[in-house]
């Protein structure tokens, strides 16, 4: 999911049993007509998670987010029968950078402690 902010979001926060993870957070600065000058606010991904955070939670939660299971077992048969495809490689670059950001998670949680 994507979301916006005025403030920078936090990468780990909790709310009605749920955390909420986010990832890929940018500033961006949007200028309309009336306002010359341009607000600064911060777009980034999300994912929630119900229970207990743990690393493989995060990493499919992520996954999942962008990738149904029916999408993930058709990009990998197409692989099998096609090797080297691109989508696939696309796909193995966004898992390498989910268990990153679930890397960065656990960083976090261990700084709050």
């Amino acid at each position: 999911m994507r979301g916006n902010s005025d403030n920078y979001p936090k990468v780990v926060s909790k709310s009605a049993g749920k955390f909420q993870i986010c990832y890929d957070i940018e500033k961006v600065e949007k200028k309309s007509d009336i306002d010359v000058k341009g607000r600064i606010s911060y777009d980034y991904s999300y994912v929630e998670i119900v229970g207990e955070l743990t690393k493989p939670k995060i990493i499919n939660a992520i996954i999942a987010d962008v990738y149904s299971s029916d999408a993930e077992i058709a990009l990998i048969n197409n692989e099998l029968l096609t090797p080297g495809m691109e989508e696939y490689k696309e796909y193995q670059r966004f898992r390498v950078h989910a268990k990153e950001v679930a890397g960065i998670v656990e960083l976090e949680l261990k700084v709050r402690k």
